[in-house]
């Protein structure tokens, strides 16, 4: 695999507080940790490192606050290879903080944005380094941890355009159409294309709706099981459909595997790769993060990566049981 894309990540920078417990509390009920950790995190800033381990060469793009974490977060981000040239701070306000509790591989997380959703206006960022950094890259990512705006003029700028749309929130079809891929999971899916998701036919089903909306490919994740991915073709009305399954693995650990996973397929793409290769790629490096604790400590190197592909099964087409009504009209 070549080596070397260049990647603009977009997002959020948060202070992880992360609490082990035994198992995740009901509402109204408190559970007692077993252990607990500060560490840097945000979506923005973990596709970014994931990106960087996977041998993408990322500038990052963000908000943070002029507080204590600062420079230690900003510290492991380019420990971690990730160029934060981008990266500003927005005085009196604070740095974005999710509270996270892991159980069996399992999590609950609840995100307090802060400087994430503090950014000047389209204008005044069009005339900032981050424009150049955006145009200059092969692949430019983005999530909805940061103001949809501000995702949105990014997309403008872009030559092609990842957008993980996590969380799940509605969007206009403008910047739809600029995804290649759009990548959630299945509950994401479900949400913005108000279908179905419970099973790969349906999942595959919704993908290729979205496609049929506007987007130029789609990717769904759909956790252990693995993934479909969805892609235009010749026409705009003949849509190709795709299974990815995943490699069966304990999983000890599961914060952070979609980001482990938007990294890897960002970095393949941006190194030429065709989406189905990407997405395998993307597949072993999130069969190897949830095999341990942890966010970035957790992602894998290039090398790694390599040397567990042959662990991922071939993919194999899906034929949708019959053609999809929809409302929507390809573009």
């Amino acid at each position: 695999m070549i080596r070397g894309g260049r990647v603009a990540v977009i997002g959020s920078v948060n202070q992880d507080v992360v609490c082990e417990v035994a198992r995740l509390p009901g509402p109204g009920e408190t559970v007692l940790a077993s252990a607990s950790r500060t560490n840097l995190g945000g979506k923005g800033s973990n596709q970014a490192v994931a990106t960087a381990k996977a041998g993408g060469s990322v500038q990052f793009i963000g908000r943070i606050g002029r507080d204590p974490v600062t420079e230690s977060l900003r510290g492991a981000m380019t420990r971690a290879g990730v160029k934060t040239t981008g990266l500003r701070e927005v005085p009196d306000v604070r740095t974005g903080t999710a509270y996270i509790a892991v159980a069996a591989g399992d999590n609950q997380i609840v995100v307090d944005p802060g400087a994430n959703f503090v950014w000047e206006s389209d204008a005044e960022l069009t005339a900032m380094a981050e424009a150049e950094l955006l145009a200059a890259a092969d692949v430019v990512v983005a999530q909805f941890e940061i103001p949809l705006r501000v995702v949105t003029w990014a997309a403008g700028l872009a030559g092609r355009f990842v957008l993980n749309a996590a969380p799940a929130a509605q969007f206009d079809d403008e910047l739809l159409r600029r995804c290649d891929p759009l990548v959630v999971n299945e509950h994401e899916l479900s949400e913005i294309s108000g279908m179905p998701t419970g099973s790969r036919e349906q999942a595959g089903s919704a993908a290729h709706s979205m496609c049929l909306r506007g987007a130029r490919s789609v990717v769904a994740t759909l956790g252990a099981a693995g993934s479909v991915w969805a892609r235009r073709t010749d026409g705009p009305h003949e849509v190709e459909v795709v299974y990815q399954q995943a490699p069966q693995v304990v999983s000890v650990d599961s914060t952070g595997a979609g980001d482990a996973y938007v990294g890897a397929l960002s970095s393949a793409l941006a190194a030429g790769l065709d989406l189905g290769e990407a997405v395998g790629f993307a597949t072993a490096a999130a069969s190897i993060s949830v095999r341990s604790t942890g966010t970035h400590t957790s992602y894998p190197t290039h090398a790694q990566v390599a040397a567990v592909l042959a662990e991922v099964p071939p993919a194999r087409p899906i034929r949708l049981p019959y053609l999809i009504e929809t409302r929507f009209t390809a573009i």
